[in-house]
C-alpha cells in the first residue's frame, strides 16, 4: 500500500503481510499494528498547512507538488529550522504538549511529552509522500542526479603496488543499474537453490565486510526487491555471525574476501546459507578451487547445495534473468540490525522503510548546505562502520541528495587523514575518539615553534571567547581576512577539512573543551548529536553554533520524547525535568527480531520506547544526557553510586583522557578508574613539570605513571580539580593508565564503546585490586 490514502498501515494490509513475515506470530496481532500506526504526514504537509512557513510554500509554488522539481527545490530550501526565523527557533526549540489533550501526558510519574517546536501537531513521517521509502530516495537523486558521482574508491595497481591518488567514482545511474543486476542475480541464484519461484524475496541477506562501494550496492539490491539485510560484525567474532546467520535463516552471504577464513571455519554450523558472494573478484581457477576443495560441506540442512560465486558473477546472472524490481512500501522491513550488547548476544532491532523516511525526513529538517554549495557535486565520507546505524542514517542522508560517498582506501583508520586529503569531503560523520586525537594532534603540531604556538594560541583563544560569549557563525573582517590566512585554513588543510562545513558526532559524550577548541580551530559547527539503534541513530541533533554547548539538541520532527521518574537514582521527572528517557513516533522501531520478551521490557503499550538513558530537558527544549538507568552501586558509606554519569563526566571535561572505566568495591569508600591517556596531551603538560617526560614514548610515559605513585597523584589531582558536578565521593581516588584499554579486541566495550561492566570488571580484575591495595592518592586533599 503506498502512502496517499492517509494511513501507511492498515489492519487489512498487516493480515496480508503476516504470513510473509514469520517473526510476527510472537505478537498479539492488534497490540502491534494498532500501536504502531502513523497517519502519513509528510514535511511537504507541514509546509502546505501551518501558516508560520508561508515564505518556504511561496518559494515552492512554481512546482507541481511530488514532481522532482519540487523535490529538489524542496531540499534545497530546507532546513527548517531557518523558517520563519532561526533565532527565535535557537531560544526554544521543542515545547510540551498541552495537559489533558489527546496527546498530552498527566502521569505523575512522567513529565510533559515534548515535540519539536517546528512541529508541535503532527509527528512527520517522510518528506513528501512521492518519497515514501529509502528506495525511493535512491531513485530520485538516480532520476535527478544520475551524472553525480555515487559511489568512490582508491583504486590499488597491483603493478605499481601503489594506491590511487585519486578517488575513482561510479554514477547514481552505474551504481542503480549495478544494484538492480545485483538483486536481480541473488533472487536468481538464492530461489532456484531452494526450488521457488524466482521473485520469491520472503529470505535474508547477511553482509559481512568492512565500508566498501560493494556494500552499498548490496544494500540498495536489497532495497530495489524489498530484501531485508542484516549486517554481521567482524569484530564481535564467529559465533557471533553464527547466531546472527542462523537465527534469521539467511541463505545468502555477501562478503569481502578478507573475512573468507572466517566464514569457511563456521560454514559447517551455518544451517541455511546456499549462496556464498565475494565482492571482490576472483579468477575462475580461484573459484574453482573453493568450490572444489574448500567448500567441505557441500548442502546444508534444506539440502541445497552450497557454492559460492563473486559478485561480478552474480550481476551477469541477474543481467540475464532481469528479475523485475519489488519495490518496498514503507512497513517492508529494511534492516534487522544487532545491537552490540553489553551482555549476552545481540539483540535484533527490526526496522522499516517508514523509520528510514523519517530519519531522512529529520536529518534534512535540521542540516544546511551552505548557500555557495547548494546544486555543486558534494562528497561525504563513509568512515564510521555501516554495520552500525549511525553510518546508515548518514548514507541515507547523504544518497537521498545525490552527493557522493568514498571509502577509506583500506579498513584502517590510521589512513583517515591521508584519504581525508584526497577526498575534501563537504560532510563528516565522527565519533568523540577521533575528534579528541584531532585535538591533540594540532595541539601538538602547534607546540613545535614558540612563536606560532604563541599566534595561534592567541587566534584560538579569541575565537574559543567569541563562541563562549555571542555563539553563531563568524562572519568578522578579521576571521576571513586574517585568522584564516594565519592559521584556520592551514589547519583545516593538514587534515583534509577543506571543504568541510560540518561534522557531526555521535556514540559517545565529547569533552566540551574539545568541542570549543575545535570549533576555534577549524571555524566550522561540530554538531553533537543522540541517537540508538531502536531510533534509527540520531533522532535529535544539536544546533552547530550555540554559545552553550553541550547538549543533543532537540527532539526531531519524527519522534516526540518524555522522561520518567528512576526514584532510586533520584530522578524525577516532573520535579526537575530529569529521568529515563523514553521516544515514541515513525522513527522508532516496533520489535527485537524474534523476541518478544525483550520487546515488552521497553516498549509499553502506549509505544513508549524506554531508552536505559538518564536525561534531562532544558529551558531551550534541548536533551542532556546524564546518566544510564541500572548502572548502579553503593559504596560502604551508603551513597549511590552512577558510573557512567561520573564516566561522562571526566570525558567531557578532561582533554588528557580518552576512555575511563569507573569501578567501586561496595566494600571500600572510595572510587578507582582504569584509564586510556592521550599520550601527547598528557607529554604537554607533564613535561612543564619534569622535562625527562617530554621525550618518552607512549609506552614508556604510561609505564611511568603507573609505576610512579607521587606522578600519578599529581596527574590524578590535576584531572579532578577539572571536573565539575561532581561530589567527592563521586571523583576517582587512584588509577591505572594506559593507551587504548578499553577495546572490542578485550572485549571490555561492544563496537559502539559501550563498556562491558561485567567483563571490564573481570579483565582488570589484578589491577583493580591493586589500587585498593595502595589506597586513595587524595584522601587528604580537598575534592
Amino acid at each position: 500500500m503506498r502512502p496517499g490514502s492517509g494511513v501507511y498501515l492498515s489492519l487489512g494490509r498487516a493480515a496480508a503481510q503476516y504470513t510473509q513475515y514469520k517473526f510476527y506470530k510472537f505478537y498479539n496481532f492488534y497490540r502491534l499494528y494498532s500501536t504502531y500506526m502513523y497517519e502519513t504526514h509528510s514535511l511537504s504537509d507541514l509546509i502546505h498547512t501551518d501558516p508560520r512557513f508561508k515564505q518556504l510554500k511561496e518559494r515552492l509554488g512554481g512546482y507541481a507538488r511530488g514532481s522532482d522539481e519540487y523535490l529538489a527545490q524542496l531540499i534545497n530550501e530546507l532546513p527548517l529550522t531557518s523558517y520563519p526565523d532561526y533565532k527565535a527557533y535557537l531560544k526554544r526549540q521543542s515545547v510540551p504538549l498541552p495537559k489533558g489533550s489527546a496527546s498530552g501526558n498527566d502521569s505523575s510519574s512522567h513529565s510533559d511529552i515534548f515535540r519539536n517546536v517546528l512541529s508541535p501537531g503532527n509527528l512527520v513521517t517522510c518528506i513528501d509522500q512521492c518519497l515514501a521509502t529509502g528506495y525511493d530516495h535512491f531513485m530520485f537523486s538516480v532520476r535527478q542526479y544520475g551524472s553525480n558521482d555515487c559511489l568512490g574508491e582508491r583504486v590499488y595497481d597491483p603493478e605499481t603496488k601503489q594506491w590511487a591518488p585519486t578517488y575513482s567514482f561510479q554514477t547514481y545511474s552505474e551504481v542503480a543499474e549495478r544494484a538492480h543486476a545485483l538483486g536481480s542475480g541473488i533472487m536468481s541464484l538464492v530461489n532456484v537453490k531452494r526450488n521457488r519461484p524466482l521473485r520469491s524475496n520472503d529470505f535474508k541477506v547477511a553482509i559481512m565486510a568492512h565500508n566498501c562501494p560493494q556494500w552499498i550496492l548490496t544494500d540498495v539490491a536489497c532495497q530495489a526487491y524489498s530484501l531485508t539485510n542484516t549486517a554481521l560484525y567482524e569484530t564481535l567474532g564467529p559465533r557471533t555471525s553464527e547466531y546472527i546467520m542462523n537465527l534469521t535463516e539467511a541463505p545468502v552471504l555477501v562478503f569481502a574476501k578478507c573475512n573468507l577464513y572466517n566464514i569457511l571455519s563456521i560454514l559447517p554450523d551455518l544451517e541455511h546459507v546456499n549462496t556464498l558472494v565475494c565482492m571482490e573478484d576472483l579468477t575462475q581457477h580461484e573459484l574453482d578451487t573453493i568450490n572444489t576443495h574448500l567448500l567441505t560441506r557441500t548442502f546444508n540442512k534444506n539440502n541445497e547445495r552450497i557454492s559460492m560465486f563473486t559478485m561480478k558473477h552474480v550481476e551477469e546472472v541477474g543481467r540475464l534473468n532481469n528479475i523485475p524490481v519489488i519495490p518496498p512500501t514503507p512497513e517492508t522491513v529494511y534492516t534487522i540490525s544487532f545491537t552490540s550488547g553489553t551482555t549476552g548476544m545481540p539483540k535484533g532491532v527490526v526496522l522499516t522503510h517508514q523509520n528510514i523516511t523519517a530519519s531522512n525526513a529529520f536529518v534534512l529538517s535540521t542540516m544546511k548546505i551552505p548557500e555557495a554549495k547548494r546544486g555543486k557535486q558534494l562528497y561525504d565520507l563513509c568512515f564510521l562502520p555501516l554495520t552500525h546505524i549511525f553510518q546508515r542514517q548518514t548514507t541515507s542522508y547523504t544518497l537521498s541528495m545525490g552527493v557522493a560517498a568514498g571509502f577509506l582506501h583500506k579498513p584502517d583508520p590510521l589512513v583517515l587523514v591521508e584519504d581525508l586529503k584526497i577526498l575534501k569531503p563537504d560532510f563528516l560523520s565522527m565519533v568523540p575518539r577521533i575528534l579528541t586525537r584531532f585535538e591533540a594532534g594540532i595541539k601538538t603540531s602547534l607546540a613545535q615553534s614558540a612563536v606560532q604556538s604563541t599566534i595561534a594560541s592567541s587566534i584560538i583563544g579569541s575565537k574559543a571567547a567569541r563562541f563562549a560569549s555571542h555563539g553563531g557563525t563568524d562572519r568578522s573582517l578579521l576571521n576571513s581576512m586574517l585568522y584564516h590566512r594565519v592559521l584556520i585554513d592551514k589547519i583545516k588543510d593538514s587534515l583534509g577539512l577543506t571543504n568541510n562545513s560540518v561534522i557531526v558526532t555521535g556514540s559517545a559524550p565529547i569533552s566540551h573543551d574539545t568541542l570549543l577548541f575545535l570549533r576555534s580551530a577549524l571555524d566550522i559547527g561540530i554538531r553533537q548529536g543522540y541517537g540508538l539503534t531502536e531510533s534509527f541513530a540520531g533522532m535529535c541533533l544539536a544546533e552547530p553554533h550555540e554559545r552553550d554547548i553541550g547538549s543533543c539538541g532537540a527532539v526531531g520532527i519524527s519522534t516526540e520524547c518524555r522522561l520518567r521518574d528512576v526514584p532510586e537514582m533520584s530522578y524525577f521527572a516532573r520535579r526537575d525535568l530529569k529521568g529515563e528517557l523514553q521516544l515514541r513516533g515513525p522513527q522508532i522501531f516496533s520489535e527485537y527480531y524474534k523476541n518478544p520478551d525483550e520487546t515488552s521490557k521497553v516498549l509499553d503499550s502506549d509505544g513508549w520506547f524506554s531508552t536505559g538513558d538518564v536525561g534531562f530537558i532544558d529551558k531551550k527544549g534541548r536533551i542532556h544526557i546524564i546518566d544510564r538507568v541500572k548502572n548502579f552501586f553503593k559504596l560502604a558509606h551508603g551513597e549511590y553510586i552512577a558510573p557512567e554519569k561520573i564516566e561522562n563526566a571526566y570525558l567531557s571535561s578532561c582533554p588528557y583522557i580518552s576512555q575511563i572505566f569507573v569501578f567501586g568495591d561496595p566494600l571500600k569508600t572510595f572510587l578507582v578508574g582504569v584509564m586510556s591517556i592521550d599520550p601527547d596531551a598528557v607529554r604537554s603538560f607533564l613535561g612543564e613539570r619534569r622535562p625527562e617526560l617530554g621525550a618518552m614514548s607512549p609506552a614508556d610515559l604510561v609505564a611511568t605513571i603507573n609505576a610512579d605513585a607521587a606522578l600519578r597523584r599529581e596527574f590524578l589531582l590535576l584531572i579532578n580539580r577539572g571536573i565539575e558536578g561532581l561530589q567527592g565521593f563521586e571523583k576517582v581516588h587512584n588509577m591505572v593508565v594506559g593507551l587504548d584499554l578499553l577495546s572490542v579486541d578485550n572485549d571490555t566495550v561492544t563496537p559502539t564503546l559501550k563498556i562491558k561492566r561485567l567483563v571490564a570488571t573481570k579483565h582488570f580484575r589484578t589491577e583493580l585490586d591493586a589500587l585498593y591495595a595502595q589506597g586513595s592518592l587524595i584522601r587528604t586533599e580537598k575534592l
